[in-house]
């Protein structure tokens, strides 16, 4: 009878036990990823065409854009499905969200220096350039462009900040 006890015992904790690492398993976070892009192309690909839709409407009412022929196909935010005001509302939106990728640990800049994503003031830009995208997004929706030239000096002293400290026109003495 104490071995029917015993094998019933250890057959139960060998249950437990496999029913637990598979817990534990499904439990483990995924595995970071080496970032596709380096931050030159982040900037490139991201950054720079979504803020030059923002500074396009300091100047031009983005409701005057007409839309292409085909604006499911077009490659021009403003003159798309999603054109005029909206186009500007979501790139000042994907600026916000954005801001994050900027402090993604191992990206690399253009000569291969990982961007300081540990230094303080990296991380103060990248914040800066959040709340410059949450600026442009409530100047969007008031459809102002008094609102969006002020806007749109936010976002560029953002940007400012940051490239005077880290973009210097040296690429070997960027990310420094």
């Amino acid at each position: 009878m104490n071995i029917d006890r015993f094998m019933t015992g250890l057959f139960s904790t060998g249950i437990a036990a496999a029913v637990f690492a598979g817990f534990l398993t499904a439990q483990a976070p995924p595995k970071a990823t080496a970032p596709a892009s380096n931050l030159n192309q982040l900037m490139r690909g991201l950054f720079f065409p979504n803020a030059n839709v923002v500074f396009f409407a300091q100047i031009h009412n983005p409701a005057d854009v007409k839309w292409t022929s085909e604006p499911s196909a077009s490659t021009d935010p403003l003159a798309s499905v999603f054109g005029n005001w909206e186009a500007v509302e979501n790139s000042a939106l994907v600026l916000t969200e954005a801001a994050d990728l900027l402090m993604t640990p191992g990206r690399k800049c253009t000569n291969g220096r990982d961007v300081p994503v540990a230094n303080p003031d990296w991380a103060q830009f990248a914040n800066e350039v959040r709340e410059a995208g949450k600026v442009a997004y409530k100047a969007a929706q008031s459809k102002d462009l008094s609102n969006m030239v002020k806007a749109s000096d936010v976002l560029n002293a953002s940007c400012a900040d940051c490239h005077n400290k880290y973009r210097p026109r040296a690429i070997e003495n960027r990310c420094r």
